[in-house]
């Protein structure tokens, strides 16, 4: 029997850990508690890691971080000649932990609860688990970052409260609102950006760092091309993050990189108050989705009983002033960078067998109940009756997962050959001002004058993955009553008996784009 494990897939940096002797343990690499998510070629080997991050300084060009922040979008790296996708780094990575993990706990690591930020879309969270399955990891299930953190400090709190987790990584933000009642954890709501984190605060101290050295040298250095300048980026980037991180103890840092370009030396001070104030934008669009996750449960701070702080950009003292000033004192865990990676090994050992749990030294009497829900709205494109087309809801944001409902519609015109379905994501009722996911073709059988009724069905797992089907209904009495009582739930068992045949559609992430 093999290990089980929670892994935290991190943009800045990832962290394993399992169950053994009844307590969590996070489970070193390379000595350290997390590595870094960075991915680096050398002498046309593949490297990961500390040593990757070394190479970012070196040779920016054949390096890749802060690539989960592109995961679900047509972006390819170029590694001496290779190609690789964000799901390929994801693959490295993951193959990376996976090895060094098993060296360190003296067996193999077989199976994985894999963290996702809780705004993913259903396909960057597939593109997740093909990687992991890419890596040699069955994925025992995707879980929400923010939940995996509620997980980690609420298994053992024998209340129940309403939580507030908010996470602030590397990469992505979110905030989730949840109920928990002993082992259960209930997802009230759900916010967030994918595309605002540590990385983005680090950015405000490069710009600082690029204008002093545009206005010294008469250049600008993000736009030349010139080795020795996308060497200095790279340099001022990694002096822009240690900048931030001094902050949160220093009131003021000084800068000093010599020889950043030729014999130029960058020399700059930065307050920790100016900081702050170059921040506040980036901060002021995390307190609104707070703001927006309380009001699409009709909350306010007084229903809130603790705000848990989660990710490694919250030790930012101005972050927990800030939450503080909305909400309330929030609860910052010591372990912050591995907080996600602990709750989800407890979830990985919920969801092991009873032997497996013994093995760990952990009687789960109660089995971890995470229930979970929809954070876009689903649906196709429908003619309404004036013709028109109009974007139809079939699974809403919000819904409890696993999700399963569907639309049954009807060919538009005599002997009408196939329909064409397009599956969007969003709410708006015109179908082209919402996400654009893909489509799917629908052969009718045996076209003829009138009406032929069609369903559209969606499911969405645990995982949040969307499984679309569509299918050409019998005109039949029997089915006649299933269509006019609106009975999806069994033309669905008709379909997966085998009594009706579906049409089903691949949602992929980099075919999106119109």
């Amino acid at each position: 029997m093999g290990i089980i494990v929670g892994i935290d897939l991190g943009t800045t940096n990832s962290a394993v850990a399992c169950l053994r002797r009844g307590k969590v343990q996070i489970v070193q690499i390379d000595g350290k508690n997390t590595v870094p998510s960075v991915v680096a070629l050398r002498n046309d080997e593949i490297i990961v890691g500390q040593q990757a991050k070394s190479r970012l300084l070196i040779d920016p060009k054949n390096s890749v971080a802060s690539s989960k922040r592109e995961i679900g979008k047509d972006v390819h790296y170029n590694l001496g000649g290779k190609i690789f996708t964000p799901e390929d780094v994801a693959v490295n990575i993951l193959k990376t932990i996976k090895m060094k993990a098993s060296e360190a706990l003296g067996e193999e690591v077989e199976e994985a609860v894999v963290t996702v930020p809780a705004y993913f879309t259903s396909e960057q969270r597939q593109i997740t688990k093909s990687a992991a399955e890419r890596a040699g990891l069955k994925v025992l299930r995707l879980m929400p970052e923010p939940t995996a953190a509620a997980l980690d400090y609420g298994i053992d709190q024998n209340k129940n409260q309403t939580l507030m987790v908010y996470d602030l990584g590397g990469g992505t933000f979110d905030i989730s609102i949840m109920q928990v009642k002993g082992n259960n954890f209930e997802i009230l709501a759900v916010d967030g950006d994918s595309r605002l984190g540590g990385d983005d605060f680090d950015q405000v101290i490069c710009n600082l760092l690029y204008k002093q050295i545009n206005k010294d040298l008469n250049i600008s250095i993000t736009l030349e091309k010139e080795r020795k300048y996308i060497s200095a980026v790279t340099k001022v980037k990694e002096a822009a993050e240690k900048a931030k991180i001094d902050l949160s103890d220093m009131d003021e840092v000084e800068v000093i990189l010599p020889n950043l370009i030729d014999d130029y030396c960058l020399e700059k001070t930065i307050t920790r108050n100016e900081f702050n104030e170059l921040s506040k934008p980036l901060i002021d669009r995390t307190i609104e989705k707070m703001n927006m996750a309380m009001k699409s449960i009709n909350y306010t701070e007084d229903d809130i009983d603790r705000v848990i702080l989660v990710g490694g950009s919250t030790k930012m003292p101005i972050i927990r002033e800030s939450v503080k000033n909305r909400i309330k004192e929030p609860y910052m865990a010591p372990n912050v960078d591995e907080v996600v990676a602990r709750g989800a090994a407890l979830m990985a050992t919920s969801l092991a067998t009873p032997d497996y749990q013994k093995k760990s030294g952990i009687d789960l009497l109660k089995k971890i109940v995470v229930k979970e829900k929809t954070v876009f709205t689903y649906g196709i494109d429908l003619l309404d009756r004036y013709n028109k087309l109009v974007f139809t809801p079939i699974i809403k944001k919000g819904s409890m997962l696993p999700a399963l409902d569907g639309v049954i519609g009807a060919t538009s015109r005599p002997y009408q050959e196939r329909v064409l379905l397009n599956v969007f994501r969003g709410d708006n009722p015109v179908p082209n001002e919402n996400e654009y996911l893909g489509e799917l073709v629908l052969d009718i059988n045996k076209p003829m004058q009138q009406e032929i009724p069609i369903l559209a069905l969606f499911e969405i797992d645990e995982n949040m993955i969307i499984r679309f089907r569509s299918v050409q209904l019998p005109i039949s009495q029997e089915y006649a009553e299933l269509i006019g009582s609106n009975d999806i739930k069994r033309l669905k068992a008709y379909l997966d008996m085998g009594r009706l045949k579906a049409t089903e559609v691949i949602i992929d992430a980099k075919e999106n784009g119109r």
